[in-house]
């Protein structure tokens, strides 16, 4: 709304619109005061005036922000920023404007977290008599005022410890089983503890360089023996060489063919002849062409 140059009121904080230009014409969307009066702030009686601090969430900006508001009835007359309230409301609005979001815990997704849950959820399907409690969507979301407390943006959200939150609130000996019977991560011979991919449906992968696995004579298995490990047994350029969940087999049989190969590619790393009584290396042990 502008002041049309033809009003006898040109300027000052608050005035009465006498006779307005609702606009619209011509593409103009802005309405234009062809006549106003001015007011004074005295004038108004104080007991339709009213202060407070208003707590908004900032659709625009993803955050929660509080500001002093001075209103005439509705008009605002003065607002200026103001600190935020510490009665829950923050917390509140942030947990609706999650629920407005198509995937609201998304925000708190990392690799920890999507692991852990995935950990569950195979192992529920591997050992159905644990009775694990289930870690689904209205699990997770009952979840959304714990995990936004102390935050104000959906910025901060991001740097939440959500998967540490989870476990906190999960039944200790559930947590137990699931670090016991779906390992995050197994010890090979070399010493490394390397990190299982789990995924509903299929078994768990473990992808490790062969000469870390020299000496194992057995797949690792899972799920109290139930599940073996599929292994994504690595080349010295860390891809997949072979993909087996029957190690015993390949060291008997396939290793040979593989180890012909990979010394003609990687002729300065060690490739024994015997699998079973090498020693695993967590870092390659270069040698020359006939090593």
């Amino acid at each position: 709304m502008r002041l049309a140059p033809s009003s006898a009121v040109l300027e000052g904080p608050l005035f009465v619109c006498v006779d307005v230009d609702a606009g619209g014409l011509a593409g103009n969307t802005e309405a234009r005061v062809r006549l106003a009066s001015s007011v004074e702030r005295e004038w108004l009686p104080p007991a339709a005036i009213s202060t407070a601090v208003e707590v908004a969430f900032d659709e625009e900006r993803r955050r929660v922000e509080a500001r002093r508001r001075t209103r005439y009835e509705d008009l605002v007359l003065e607002e200026s920023p103001a600190p935020l309230p510490d009665d829950g409301s923050v917390e509140r609005l942030l947990v609706e404007a999650l629920l407005r979001e198509p995937d609201p815990l998304a925000w708190f997704a990392n690799r920890d977290l999507d692991a852990f849950v995935a950990r569950v959820w195979c192992l529920r399907d591997w050992m159905p008599e644990l009775d694990l409690p289930a870690v689904d969507d209205e699990a997770l979301a009952d979840m959304l005022p714990e995990l936004v407390r102390g935050r104000r943006s959906f910025d901060e959200l991001t740097k939440v410890d959500a998967l540490s939150l989870l476990r906190g609130q999960w039944p200790y000996d559930a947590v137990r089983t699931v670090d016991r019977l779906a390992p995050e991560r197994l010890e090979v011979p070399s010493g490394s503890r390397i990190r299982l991919a789990y995924e509903v449906g299929k078994p768990p992968v473990l992808a490790a360089r062969i000469q870390e696995l020299f000496g194992l004579a057995d797949t690792p298995r899972v799920a109290d023996g139930r599940v073996p490990v599929l292994l994504h047994l690595l080349a010295p350029n860390h891809r997949p060489q072979q993909i087996t969940d029957d190690l015993r087999s390949f060291w008997d049989g396939a290793y040979q063919d593989v180890r012909k190969e990979l010394r003609r590619r990687y002729p300065k790393h060690a490739w024994p002849e015997d699998p079973w009584t090498a020693r695993a290396e967590r870092k390659p042990r270069r040698k020359g062409p006939r090593g």
